[in-house]
């Protein structure tokens, strides 16, 4: 497939720290090779970490490291 690497798609990620109290959807890779996934409010951005920071609708936080994003866009509404 054009614009592959290893059979994945290339990584795009629209989210910028600038877009903090939108709402954002992330699909990310976990350390261990599994892929996560966090739609949710983007709350702040951590600049120390590389690491976007994600309100979840049960209200809980998921760190979302920017090295990790496959894909990350901003949702419109």
């Amino acid at each position: 497939m054009p614009g592959t690497v290893g059979g994945m798609p290339p990584r795009q990620n629209a989210v910028a720290p600038g877009d903090v109290g939108k709402r954002v959807s992330f699909q990310y890779e976990l350390p261990n090779g599994y892929v996560g996934e966090a739609v949710g409010l983007l709350e702040s951005w951590d600049e120390a970490a590389n690491t976007y920071l994600v309100r979840l609708r049960d209200g809980g936080l998921a760190r979302v490291p920017a090295l990790g994003v496959r894909f990350g866009k901003v949702i419109p509404g």
